[in-house]
């Protein structure tokens, strides 16, 4: 019944004026041939795994995971997201997690205002303090970042929508320890820092450790989006797939990417993560106004209902799950035909995600040569807040894959958000410190 449900949710197609307003701005999944854009991903894929430039970065990092204690080892696992920092001690013994001790998340440093690197890092190292301490510590660090043999790693891009100017090229681990010691604290700990798209394959791996899968791949989708996975190799590879520019975008996307800090790069983020969608769907609906969609006034009623803050991502959950509510899009809407138009058009963006998230997520499953049974699916730990809350997402994204992947590659995959990943995973690389 649910993959039916499924299906029909992808299979709704707005009509008339709102369809050809949605295909000639790209932003339905019908715009987009499926095989063209895959083809066009893997061939990136390959050639920077060759070592040629492009939009992606194709990171690879090798960690033991295999070896569990034999007796309980605790560690400090610190995830730095794009939206907060969180903080755990986590012990593990050979069967896994035996206990996980939080700190209340915090605000990441640099979200709407400019820090330095030397700022960032103190403000999160006064904020885990009470977790420092002779622990082991892995650094879940959600930016891309290449990995050094002793475990710290470089920033190797900037830092998105966080204002951090001197990132690029700054060594996490060694940032944070020298935090820690301007400010007093015990600095002198081991520190592994990986990507949350590895920690959450890791952590998923760990949630799964009895269960017959062919592969482990790490999906995020929440303010910012990525996929990991391990090819047959053994390299674990951080794909930083939000920064593809491959996909064709629209004149509507152009020009909110136009209006970032860093014009031209992480296209496919912008177009579907969870961090953008408010402000790209606010243009989008601008626009239908305009062409005569929505009824005039629409922005300036979707405006004053906000009253001074951004459009965001819970804002066009909470109308698709209640077009007659008291969303601001609701509110702005002054008639039958305005909250139908709306409801078409946030469906039809978040089938747009889906279908190009199917992509990635394919591309990493036919890169690591799992999934090509189904009595051995592959295991993809999906994390991330818009995952989770995104009405439709997930059964779109599901339609796509079984639509896409299965019937047309043999791929057999099962999603699953696993409870703590990142941070489970986060401790699992930690423990590379202490063996």
């Amino acid at each position: 019944m649910k993959r039916v449900q499924a299906m029909d949710c992808m299979n709704k197609r707005p009509q008339g004026h709102v369809a050809d307003f949605l295909l000639r701005h790209r932003l339905c999944a019908s715009a987009y041939d499926w095989e063209e854009q895959l083809d066009a991903f893997l061939r990136e894929m390959d050639a920077v795994r060759a070592g040629a430039s492009g939009s992606l970065k194709m990171i690879p990092t090798r960690l033991d995971m295999d070896a569990m204690p034999t007796e309980p080892v605790s560690v400090t696992a610190i995830d730095i997201g794009g939206t907060n920092v969180r903080s755990a001690i986590v012990t593990l013994n050979r069967n896994g997690v035996v206990r996980i001790e939080r700190l209340p998340a915090f605000r990441t440093p640099g979200i709407g205002s400019r820090v330095s690197i030397q700022e960032f890092f103190r403000i999160i190292v006064a904020g885990v303090q009470r977790h420092l301490s002779a622990n082991p510590i892995g650094i879940c660090f959600s930016l891309a970042a290449a990995p050094l043999p002793d475990g710290d790693a470089v920033a190797t891009a900037g830092a998105k929508q966080l204002d951090i100017p001197d990132l690029l090229g700054s060594r996490i681990g060694a940032s944070f320890r020298a935090a820690a010691s301007e400010l007093n604290l015990p600095s002198g700990q081991q520190i592994t820092v990986i990507n949350d798209t590895l920690a959450a394959a890791l952590g998923g791996k760990l949630d799964a450790a009895c269960a017959g899968y062919s592969g482990f791949v790490g999906f995020i989708y929440g303010t910012g989006t990525n996929i990991a996975y391990q090819e047959p190799s053994g390299d674990m590879i951080n794909v930083e797939s939000g920064a593809y520019c491959g996909f064709p975008t629209g004149d509507i996307d152009d020009l909110y990417d136009q209006r970032h800090i860093d014009p031209g790069c992480d296209r496919f983020e912008k177009m579907v993560s969870g961090g953008y969608q408010g402000g790209l769907m606010a243009l989008v609906l601008e626009a239908a106004e305009g062409e005569g969609l929505l009824s005039a006034g629409f922005s300036h009623r979707l405006s004053g209902a906000l009253a001074g803050e951004p459009l965001g991502s819970a804002d066009i959950s909470a109308f698709s799950n209640t077009p007659s509510g008291c969303s601001p899009i609701a509110l702005a809407c002054s008639s039958e035909t305005d909250r139908a138009t709306a409801a078409a058009i946030c469906d039809a963006m978040t089938g747009r995600s889906a279908f190009l998230c199917s992509i990635t997520i394919s591309a990493a499953l036919l890169r690591a040569q799992i999934g090509r049974q189904p009595s051995v699916p592959a295991f993809i730990t999906a994390e991330g807040s818009t995952y989770l809350r995104q009405k439709d997402f997930r059964e779109m994204l599901d339609a796509c894959m079984v639509e896409y992947a299965r019937r047309r590659h043999g791929l057999y995959c099962e999603f699953h958000p696993v409870s703590d990943a990142v941070i489970k995973g986060t401790a699992i690389a930690a423990l590379r410190a202490d063996r």
